[in-house]
């Protein structure tokens, strides 16, 4: 992925291009916007699932759970940013959320769609403060279409969205299915099935995934060295997150920040 940064007083935005994007559902603090621009891929937020087409767009607001799987082929325009970068529409973003996360292409408005076009090009999105411009337009054409409530989470959360949310605000301190299980008041051999059957997998796989991601999200927007990076994410030591690492990106952490920060350039 394709992945420039914009960091300012707090204010911090991730523009990029995905391909093939598949991630497990997973809870975060941040705006997520996705943009098929070809192929589709299937989208949940919360308790809704839709496949999502070439033009079409998914708002995810923060404190909402969310995840991707694409079957064939999808390639995305992602946007991630905190409410903090969103200006005006930031209490918004933080207190509200759309009935539906997703919108058909024949619904973006002209403004927006125009936006989303310009912040697919490269060179707007190595300009962070042109990229952040061109989100502010998003939002101020794209927010007053949707039809928005207060963000209450979903009225009744059943074991995978309780287990999601532990986990989304616990990944950072250590974590076993055991201590899981006594956490959520569940047997800890029911926790594993519902991992296998609900997330398609084990409890330690779905919490690499969510510290890796964290684990390159620092990568990226800092210049922190790899011995704090792994720690503050929650691997146990840098051995299992080196290992990690390999097996899920076909690299070591530093070929890949190297690699990140030439595409920058």
């Amino acid at each position: 992925m394709e992945s420039p940064f914009y960091e300012k007083a707090g204010r911090y935005l991730h523009a990029g291009i995905s391909e093939n994007m598949t991630f497990p559902v997973h809870l975060q603090e941040e705006m997520e916007i996705i943009y098929c621009l070809e192929g589709s891929l299937q989208a949940t937020v919360m308790n809704q699932v839709r496949e999502v087409g070439e033009g079409e767009c998914v708002l995810i607001f923060p404190g909402q759970i969310h995840g991707y799987h694409t079957k064939e082929h999808s390639r995305v325009l992602i946007l991630i940013f905190s409410p903090a970068a969103a200006g005006v529409y930031g209490r918004t973003l933080q207190k509200m959320c759309p009935e539906t996360p997703f919108v058909k292409a024949e619904e973006i408005p002209e403004d927006a769609r125009i936006a989303l076009e310009r912040l697919c090009a490269p060179q707007v999105r190595a300009d962070g403060n042109l990229c952040a411009a061109w989100v502010l337009v998003l939002l101020a054409s794209v927010l007053p279409g949707l039809s928005l409530r207060e963000n209450r989470g979903p009225e009744n959360m059943d074991l995978t969205w309780r287990l999601i949310q532990y986990i989304g605000e616990h990944f950072q301190e250590p974590l076993t299915l055991e201590g899981l299980a006594r956490e959520l008041h569940v047997n800890k051999y029911y926790l594993s099935h519902t991992f296998s059957r609900k997330l398609q997998m084990s409890f330690r796989e779905y919490l690499n995934h969510i510290r890796l991601d964290y684990a390159k999200r620092l990568m990226r927007v800092t210049g922190r060295p790899l011995t704090e990076i792994w720690a503050e994410a929650g691997f146990e030591s840098q051995r299992s997150f080196n290992r990690v690492f390999r097996d899920m990106e076909g690299m070591t952490p530093l070929a890949w920040r190297k690699k990140e920060e030439r595409e920058r350039a």
